[in-house]
């Protein structure tokens, strides 16, 4: 019975990460195919959504980043609920998400000088999947 418990709440919190990551990178993506949709971040200082996301690190070979973590969060929910022999490539894709997080935290800070809040807020959300992600990596089958 605890064991039930722990996997249902594991599952949400999957679900809850992967599905705001989700809603976060299409905002973002959609943001940056139509610059006229707004921004609802401040412009100036160290908080600039504007100019994170204009900035030449907010594409991959011409492809939104925003896009890619679409993507990311996408797949990290379909293997995380889906399980059978696909599950083991959950957690190396954890850690490759992670390890781009990583980049693009760099990228805001040393190289463009500003925040985007939504970023960050993705980046957060990406990184907390660690927990449900490991949990289900480990759970037997």
């Amino acid at each position: 019975m605890k064991r039930e418990l722990v996997m249902k709440w594991t599952k949400g919190m999957l679900i809850a990460l992967a599905v705001a990551g989700m809603a976060l990178s299409a905002y973002l993506t959609l943001q940056s195919l139509d610059p006229h949709i707004p921004l609802n971040c401040p412009s100036t200082g160290v908080i600039n959504c504007a100019k994170v996301t204009s900035s030449p690190y907010s594409r991959l070979l011409g492809v939104p980043v925003a896009g890619l973590g679409l993507l990311w969060f996408v797949a990290v929910l379909a293997l995380g609920l889906g399980g059978g022999s696909l599950k083991e490539f959950l957690l190396p894709l954890w850690v490759m998400g992670a390890v781009f997080v990583g980049y693009l935290i760099f990228s805001e800070i040393f190289l463009i000088h500003a925040i985007c809040v939504y970023c960050t807020a993705t980046h957060i959300c990406a990184l907390v999947l660690v927990l449900p992600v490991a949990k289900l990596s480990a759970e037997p089958e």
